[in-house]
């Protein structure tokens, strides 16, 4: 009898520590899955952390390329319009290098004009002052001879013919030296009135000359002042351009980092779902606007701002300030 009684304490004693196991296994078990699960949904809440501030920071980062795309178009604008005074002053620098070429060309001419003119004038007064010594000395002979040797040659005629030829022929004489005399003069005074026009033009050239030299030593300077400040725009315009690509390839870092990190809570969202721990997405969402339009769809673009060619990974939907805004679906943040 008490053999029996032996092996019946035995065997409940192994049942007992049997089920002490089983049950102690089952605990185990749960709390290592509800403590799995919290640390799965802890990891997904640091991710989805991570990407709140990933985000942000992408949101500073293109805040500040869009600066600095201002400042470039601003730069751009102001080299632009640095450039077009500079094309200015160099065409008006050769439009007077053109005038100043022009008007040295006619002062050369102007000047051989009047050195011909001078010695044609030369010419004439020498002219003027043979003629006025002949007729002089004309002169001087027949008031030599005095009155009475003129009346004496007509008188000495032979007959009437002869005295009216005589007469004519001292007549024609003294008509001959005035008419000569009174060329010679009129072409003398001619050319002095020529001489002092083409002394008013050459004057007149030379001052042209002055001020168009004056002029094309300004625009020269005009020049040289405006060539350090095109360099230093220029100089600005590539450091803020270098910036902005800088900060475009900033930004496409941080972007390729969130499309990785979105993966991973995807990825992470899924394994959870399918162990129950957090709702499963049925495939559909809702608009979370009532009145939507597409702005802007997923996938490549052009961006409208940096005008470079970039993943867009969402969809915006443009609507009116105050417009109440639903969650997509249901879900737990």
């Amino acid at each position: 009898m008490e053999s029996k009684a032996k092996k019946a304490s035995v065997v409940v004693m192994a049942r007992t520590g049997l089920l002490l196991t089983l049950v102690l296994m089952i605990a185990f078990g749960f709390f290592a899955d509800i403590t799995l699960a919290d640390s799965g949904l802890s990891d997904l809440s640091t991710k989805r952390t991570e990407l709140t501030t990933l985000q942000s920071k992408i949101e500073q980062i293109k805040q500040t390329l869009s600066q600095k795309s201002r400042q470039e178009k601003d730069a751009l604008r102001a080299l632009q319009r640095t450039e077009e005074e500079l094309l200015a002053i160099e065409s008006r620098i050769e439009q007077t290098e053109k005038r100043l070429k022009d008007a040295e060309r006619k002062l050369v001419q102007t000047r051989a004009e009047l050195a011909e003119a001078e010695r044609q004038l030369e010419t004439a007064t020498e002219q003027y002052e043979v003629s006025l010594h002949s007729l002089e000395d004309r002169l001087v002979f027949i008031y030599k001879l005095g009155p009475g040797s003129m009346l004496e040659l007509l008188l000495g005629s032979s007959s009437f013919a002869d005295f009216v030829t005589r007469y004519d022929y001292l007549g024609v004489i003294a008509r001959q030296d005035a008419d000569v005399y009174a060329e010679i003069r009129a072409e003398k005074e001619a050319l002095e009135e020529q001489r002092e026009e083409i002394c008013a033009r050459k004057a007149e050239l030379e001052e042209t000359s002055i001020e168009i030299a004056l002029l094309s030593s300004s625009l020269a300077e005009q020049k040289r002042s405006i060539q350090p400040v095109l360099a230093q725009r220029s100089q600005y315009a590539s450091r803020v351009a270098a910036e902005r690509e800088r900060w475009e390839r900033e930004l496409a870092e941080e972007e390729r980092a969130s499309r990785e990190l979105e993966q991973t809570i995807r990825e992470m969202q899924t394994r959870l779902g399918e162990s129950g721990e957090i709702m499963k997405w049925t495939g559909k969402f809702i608009w979370p606007v009532q009145f939507r339009r597409i702005s802007d769809v997923f996938g490549w673009r052009v961006h409208p701002i940096y005008k470079t060619r970039r993943f867009h990974s969402g969809m915006d939907l443009a609507a009116s300030t105050g417009t109440p805004v639903k969650a997509a679906a249901d879900g737990r943040v």
